[in-house]
This record gives structure tokens, sequence and C-alpha cells, in this order.
């Protein structure tokens, strides 16, 4: 199926009914009680830095379990499931020193993502499941410095921002993702980074797919960098998204006032993915799934 037609069935989709996502990757993982050694695998067994915790790299280590993951939100009802990749760039990588993989890496992951989509499409030809390509926000800031003796002091420059994300891009749209999710953004000039990132990349191969924008906000409606709702979509409206929303940080309840507020402003559509509540004193999620699905009812 052409990328075309894949898209125009996204589309039909949304102007049908509301798309369900797939929820956490991370909390999946860890029922899984994986060691280093699963992290590691045979190829990296050799690596100099502690690897247990990178997620990302399990498509390549341990494909069985994020195709497993994968798999269980198909069969939940999912119709779009988000590929294992959120930490997969050349900046966040280099907290492992695996930077060199990156392209490899989210071409797996896109693949592994890819081939379980097929599987529910070969049982049930009618319902089509589509694959987004996760972005995340990146392990470093454009907007603030970590140093509070130097405010001016910058980890990294937009120019190598957008160098690690078109890599990204790349090995997404290589795997065979269906859409791209720039998600979780508390940084919007980071998100501003990575949709040039994407828009450089559609303008020089050609090819384009659905772009989902998810920022993220906090109590009293703002962005880690202090930006207000409107202030944020005023950021980033300038990009030909097929939607934009909020994901994790607030609970259900606290989100909803939120997302009223994008909808009154944004026009596409309109996506929402909250934590299940907000964490417990030892980062844990207290609600239950039937309390979750009951907040998420009433949207």
């Amino acid at each position: 199926m052409t990328t075309g037609s894949r898209t125009q069935q996204f589309l039909d989709l949304l102007e049908t009914r509301i798309a369900l996502l797939d929820g956490a990757m991370g909390t999946m993982v860890q029922r899984h009680q994986l060691t280093e050694a699963d992290f590691r695998g045979d190829r990296f067994r050799d690596h100099h830095k502690d690897l247990k915790g990178f997620n990302d790299l399990l498509v390549l280590t341990r494909p069985d379990v994020i195709a497993g993951i994968h798999r269980l939100y198909f069969e939940a009802g999912a119709d779009l499931v988000e590929t294992n990749t959120f930490n997969a760039q050349t900046v966040s990588m280099a907290d492992y020193d695996m930077q060199p993989v990156a392209y490899e890496l989210n071409l797996a992951a896109a693949r592994l993502a890819r081939g379980v989509a097929d599987e529910f499409e070969e049982k049930n030809p009618k319902r089509p499941r589509f694959v987004a390509g996760s972005i995340g926000p990146m392990s470093k800031s454009l907007s603030m410095s970590r140093d509070v003796n130097d405010p001016g002091k910058r980890e990294a420059t937009f120019d190598e921002v957008v160098t690690a994300y078109v890599e990204q891009v790349q090995g997404l749209l290589d795997g065979g993702v269906d859409l791209l999710l720039p998600e979780t953004s508390f940084d919007t000039l980071n998100m501003k980074a990575c949709l040039f990132a994407i828009a450089k990349h559609f303008e020089e191969t050609g090819r384009s797919v659905p772009v989902m924008v998810s920022g993220t906000i906090f109590d009293g409606g703002r962005t880690l960098t202090a930006q207000s709702i409107e202030a944020f979509w005023t950021s980033i409206s300038h990009f030909p998204m097929v939607s934009v929303g909020f994901n994790c940080a607030l609970g259900p309840e606290k989100m909803r006032g939120y997302i009223e507020r994008l909808a009154d402003l944004a026009p596409p559509y309109i996506s929402c993915y909250p934590n299940a509540g907000l964490p417990n004193a030892l980062g844990e999620f207290d609600m239950t799934p039937d309390q979750m699905a009951a907040h998420l009812r009433g949207f």
C-alpha cells in the first residue's frame, strides 16, 4: 500500500470517529524486569557504559519484548501504536555513547511496529492499523540553561538539534511509519527545531506523512519553559500538522480544561493522552484502568 493511500485511510478514520492511540511504553517494559544483560544483548555485551534504562535499544537487543507490547495494545483495540524511539536521536543517545546506531535503531523500531500492525491488518483487512513514529523532546533544552551561574549557556545548538532530528525522521520513514508524532514537548524551541527538521526532510526527499504534535503542560497550564497554551500554539501554528494536543504531566482531571482551551484555539484535530493520574511519592501511578477509562470517556 502506498504512503498516499495510507494517509487517506488515516484521514478517513479521523473523519469517522476518535482514533485510539496506544498507552505507555516505559511502564510496560518495566513489567518484564529486564536486566543489564537484556539491554546489552550479544552485540553490546562489551559496551563501556551501562545500558539498562535505555529502552529504545531493546528494539535491537530484545525485539520480542517490544513487539509483544505493540501486540498487546493492538489486541486492546488501539488504532495506532508508537515506535519505541522516544529518545532515539544522537543528542539523547550521547548519554550512553550510542550515537552511531541512531539511524539503525529508528529503522528497526519502525519495521518492528510495522510488522505487528501488518499482522493485525491481515487478520482484519477492513480495519487498518497505523504506526506513529515517536519523536521525544530530547535530553537537552534549547531554551534553558542547566547552569544557574550562566543563564546563557546551552548544551546544544539549534542546528545540532535539527541534524539529530533529521536522522531520526529518515530512519522512521525508511522503516515504514504512517505518521510522525513529535511529543511531550516541554521546550517549544526544541519542538520548532523538530518541525523544521521534518519539513526539511519532506522537502529534500519529496516524501511526507501526516504529523501529529503533542506538547506537555504542568499545573497552571504552562510548559516547563513557562509558555501559556496560547503561546505554545502560536509558536507552532505555522506548521501544517494534522493534529495538536497534550500528553503526560497531568492526569485526566486536570488535563481536560486545558484541552478545551486548545480546541478553541487550534483548527487541526485535537489529541490527548494524559498520565494515569499524578505519580505518588514512589513515582507510581495509583489510578486504576477503570478510573482512567471513566475520565477519558467523558472527553
